[in-house]
Formats: C-alpha cells, structure tokens, sequence
C-alpha cells in the first residue's frame, strides 16, 4: 500500500481549503481513513487520511470536458 496522505497534501493536490476537504471526508465524498488520537481533553480527536489512488480517482469521476 503507498503512504497515506495528509489533509494538507490532498489540499494542495486539489488546491482548495481545508475546510472543504474536512467536509467531504465527513460526508463520504472523499473516501478517508479516521485514526483514533487518544489524548487527554474531553473533545475526540482522530487524525484523518486518504490514499492517493482515491484523490486521483475522485478528480476522474468530476472530470468534465467541455
């Protein structure tokens, strides 16, 4: 398997903002991985990653040619 990217990565491959990359993880629209980060405050906390091949294959799906 390749390594996972980070939001940030992905953002800079899709070039748009974080925001908007948290928000279709959350919703499915890309597919991600939620790691669970122990920590000691009361929010839950998890890292989230996605596999390249996904990225490249979301901009394949919403690729329009005019």
């Amino acid at each position: 398997m390749n390594s996972l990217l980070t939001p940030k990565e992905v953002q800079k491959l899709l070039k748009c903002s974080p925001a908007w990359i948290y928000k279709a993880a959350s919703n499915g629209l890309l597919p991600s991985v939620r790691i669970p980060c122990p920590g000691l405050g009361t929010k839950k906390k998890e890292l989230v990653r996605f596999k390249q091949e996904d990225i490249f294959d979301f901009v394949e799906k919403y690729y329009r040619k005019s």
